[in-house]
C-alpha cells in the first residue's frame, strides 16, 4: 500500500509542477502582450505628433 501512495504522491506533484509552469507561461505571455501593445500605441502617438508638426511646418511655408 505504501508503494501505491508514493506513486500517487509523485504523480500528483508532477502534475502540480506542470500546471504551475504552464500557468506562469500563460501569465507571462499575457503580460508581454499587453506591454507590447502599450509600447506600440506609444510609438504610434509619437509618430502622429511628428507628422502633425511636419504638416504644420509644410503648411506654413
Amino acid at each position: 500500500m505504501k508503494i501505491y501512495d508514493k506513486e500517487m504522491y509523485q504523480k500528483e506533484q508532477w502534475i502540480k509542477s506542470v500546471i504551475l509552469v504552464i500557468g506562469i507561461f500563460i501569465l507571462g505571455f499575457i503580460v508581454g502582450y499587453f506591454v507590447h501593445n502599450f509600447e506600440k500605441q506609444e510609438q504610434i502617438s509619437t509618430l502622429q505628433k511628428q507628422v502633425n508638426t511636419l504638416q504644420k511646418e509644410v503648411n506654413s511655408l
